[in-house]
């Protein structure tokens, strides 16, 4: 502020006002006054020191110089008292002068104060305006998250209410498959009573006399009786033949019952598997789902919340470097104050020399006095500069008040973010880990597919080796021959046995018992002592006991 007005000065009045203001305060106005020439007096800027005392401003060589035009009388009362007057005239000049120059000074110095004043009001209000506003856009954010978790509990209330609908239906579907279930054994119960029925009528009506108008029976049945004289007799056979055709029947309709109700099993089975699975696949799909939207929300207000910081930051450096503005200013007019502390205790000092060096002269006492009440004049003008720094200087507290609560708001909105962050960074890492997962079981898998392939080729290529040397064995060759043949074979054999997986040795194990011609007991001894390799037997142990 000091700096401002001191340039503004220099502009207007063309002279440094901290060289002025030095010469002023350090007593130039009550320097030398020149009595050889009277026009130094319409000079009010002529400096001199206070270690020029008015009492010593006849100098040796002035009185001298009158001794000689006097003629050695000088009137050192005359002398005196028209110096008083020039002085006195002198020092109203000057004071008339300095006032003049004060009342300009200080009206520049309201002026720039007020300038910044009113830039520091504004900055003010801008300040408070970015606080009102980013506090009614965090209230409408909240506003913003209250409506959302009100339509996700309402959310929640309605799939409750769904999930009791759903269960009501299925317990009503299970009560109608109890009945349905009730009413089908109450109706086979009734078929298997009607059946039951007539094959006691059929039995009823087969023991009837053959003369009898009731009398009935298959013509499969006739034949299965051959009629004798004792009626007792006939009509057991016939009985007899009727049950047996009954039983064979109740054979064949069971065994149907079996067949069907087998092949119903394995198609029940089949369909609660498939069903499962797909519920499975469905939930994962609507797990997946909902992930994805929760991600795509939670990404939503991130960016949100993120371009809040960032206008909150903006006001932020805003802020920061109008307060760091008004840090230099308050520095700066200390700097200042301490510059004209450090002048006045110049002054009194060279006063107080002043003083002492000067005590046996009245004008130079009275001269002193008027120095000590400009002194005295400048010192309150000095306090009412500080009483005004301490109130800037209040202010700038203020104003760092509100930079704390600002401060501490960003804080708070910085750990939000940083756990909504985290929790992306988390349901990120949960989907990467399922992927991988999904994707290190489908290699599995094509592998596994690979290997039992292979595997499947090499079996078929040594069944087909075997078919091969196993018909060319039959052969006509003379022994020797079909030694050193089975010789050879066997050697491949062995070595194949030795560096073999587990299926290829079992596989080597059966021909060996063909080549050895090995008893079936030798052979499972061979298949005991067989060691377990690493190979399928890892994956299908089951393969261990074929």
């Amino acid at each position: 502020m000091f700096a401002s007005l001191k340039s503004k000065i220099k502009e207007e009045t063309g002279s440094d006002i901290s060289k002025l203001t030095s010469s002023w305060r350090s007593g130039g106005f009550l320097g030398r006054i020149s009595l050889r020439d009277d026009s130094s007096a319409t000079s009010p800027s002529s400096s001199g020191g206070l270690g020029d005392s008015p009492a010593d401003s006849i100098s040796p060589q002035m009185e001298t110089y009158l001794s000689e035009r006097t003629g050695g009388q000088i009137d050192q009362a005359a002398l005196q008292q028209q110096y008083s007057v020039q002085l006195e005239n002198k020092l109203r000049e000057r004071d008339t002068y300095w006032e003049q120059k004060i009342e300009e000074l200080k009206l520049s110095l309201a002026t720039v104060q007020g300038e910044e004043a009113a830039a520091a009001q504004a900055v003010a209000r801008a300040a408070q305006a970015e606080a009102v506003r980013a506090a009614n856009e965090r209230d409408l954010a909240e506003k913003h998250v209250s409506e959302l978790r009100t339509q996700l509990a309402a959310a929640e209330r309605a799939q409750d209410r769904l999930d009791e609908l759903m269960e009501e239906l299925e317990q009503s579907r299970r009560e109608w498959a109890r009945e349905r279930a009730d009413l089908l054994a109450v109706r086979g119960e009734s078929e298997a009573r009607m059946r039951d029925l007539a094959d006691q009528l059929a039995l009823v009506q087969a023991a009837l006399p053959p003369d009898h108008k009731h009398h009935h029976m298959d013509d499969d049945d006739k034949r299965e009786v051959t009629p004798t004289a004792c009626a007792v007799y006939d009509r057991v056979c016939r009985e007899r033949a009727v049950l047996k055709r009954q039983l064979q029947e109740t054979k064949m309709a069971l065994a149907d019952v079996k067949t069907s109700w087998s092949g119903q099993i394995a198609s029940l089975e089949t369909q609660e598997k498939t069903m499962e699975l797909e519920n499975r696949i469905e939930e994962l799909n609507e797990e997946n789902r909902q992930m994805h939207e929760s991600l795509e929300n939670e990404r939503i207000l991130v960016k949100i919340l993120q371009e809040k910081v960032d206008k909150s930051n903006r006001l932020y450096d805003e802020q920061k470097a109008e307060v760091n503005h008004l840090n230099s200013v308050v520095n700066e007019m200390q700097h200042d104050y301490v510059d004209m502390q450090r002048k006045f205790e110049k002054e009194k000092r060279e006063k107080d020399e002043a003083l002492l060096r000067n005590a046996h002269m009245s004008q130079t006492i009275e001269m002193s006095q008027c120095n000590v009440r400009y002194q005295e004049t400048e010192i309150a003008d000095l306090k009412a500069k500080i009483t005004e720094l301490e109130g800037l200087i209040s202010q700038h507290r203020e104003n760092q008040a509100e930079y704390m609560l600002i401060k501490q708001s960003e804080e708070t909105r910085k750990k939000e973010i940083e756990a909504l962050n985290k929790r992306i960074h988390e349901l990120t890492e949960s989907e990467a880990t399922l992927k991988s997962t999904i994707q290190e079981l489908e290699t599995e898998i094509c592998d596994k597919n690979k290997k039992i392939k292979t595997l499947d080729n090499r079996i078929s290529d040594m069944k087909k080796t075997l078919q091969r040397e196993l018909q060319s064995s039959k052969s006509d060759l003379t022994s020797a021959e079909e030694q050193d043949i089975s010789r050879r074979y066997l050697k491949h054999v062995v070595l194949r046995f030795l560096t073999g997986r587990e299926l290829e040795a079992r596989q080597l194990t059966r021909a060996l018992s063909v080549l050895l011609r090995l008893s079936s007991h030798e052979e499972a001894l061979l298949r005991s002592a067989f060691p377990p390799r690493t190979g399928l037997s890892a994956w299908f142990p089951s393969l261990t006991n074929t």
